[in-house]
């Protein structure tokens, strides 16, 4: 695969700031926890798809006033409760399998409540948020107004197959949103894809567009918001393309 088309597969997962609002960390630090902007109403009710261990991002959303509807079809419990908190043993996926618990973004988006208006989304699914986010297309998307989720499996770019899927994917989101925020997970490795320093797994924060304004990024990842998902491993500085500041000005010679 060309140089050219892994360039502008991660020209899609850029980062931008955004203009007077702040973030913050939901969830405990190492991993758990993700990064949203700060400008939250606790009549957003929050969709929250993979659990596992750990509901930390959770329990802080309630904490703060939010109903959390949370999604996994691999465990039995949730690690621990809040009244706050609807739950569902089931997944998320591009193609429902009821047989396997598993149904789409759309049919899980009609337990929300009713009215309800741009609810959050976190997506945590190993793998499959790519064929969810395919599945559900840019205008079901648009109801929520931020999108915080993890990206598996990046350093398969360079794969055509794969690359093709992910650009669908992340050319849906673009329609109506914009990266705000990046976090390599230090679960995985770095290393080199296509000729471009990459994460096998990113941690990435999404915006809708016509709820903030957003300008080319002057930030360097990590911050101070984030932590090490795995605290025995250092973080990965993300100082390369597309997320170090300037890269909204790089192209290929």
């Amino acid at each position: 695969m060309s140089s050219r088309i892994v360039f502008e597969t991660l020209r899609l997962l850029m980062p931008y700031d955004v203009v007077g609002v702040g973030k913050r960390r939901f969830g405990g630090a190492w991993d758990g926890g993700y990064v949203l902007l700060d400008q939250l109403d606790p009549a957003q009710a929050v969709m929250s798809f993979g659990v596992g261990t750990s509901v930390a991002f959770d329990l802080d959303m309630a904490e703060r006033g939010h109903d959390v509807l949370l999604f996994d079809h691999t465990i039995d419990a949730l690690p621990e409760e809040n009244p706050r908190f609807s739950w569902y043993r089931e997944g998320v996926a591009g193609v429902s399998d009821p047989s396997e618990q598993l149904f789409t973004l759309a049919e899980h988006m009609q337990k929300l409540p009713e009215g309800a208006r741009n609810p959050i989304l976190k997506l945590d699914v190993e793998g499959a948020e790519w064929e969810t986010l395919t599945a559900a297309g840019p205008d079901l998307l648009a109801r929520f107004a931020q999108i915080t989720l993890e990206f598996h499996t990046l350093f398969q770019l360079d794969d055509p197959a794969f690359n093709a899927a992910a650009q669908v994917a992340l050319r849906a989101l673009a329609v109506h949103f914009v990266p705000v925020h990046v976090h390599g997970n230090n679960f995985g490795d770095i290393g080199m894809v296509g000729g471009f320093a990459c994460v096998d797994t990113l941690e990435v924060t999404y915006a809708r567009r016509d709820l903030f304004q957003t300008v080319a990024s002057q930030t360097l990842y990590p911050t101070e918001y984030d932590t090490p998902n795995f605290d025995e491993r250092p973080e990965f500085p993300l100082w390369f393309y597309p997320f170090m500041p300037g890269s909204d000005r790089c192209d290929l010679a």
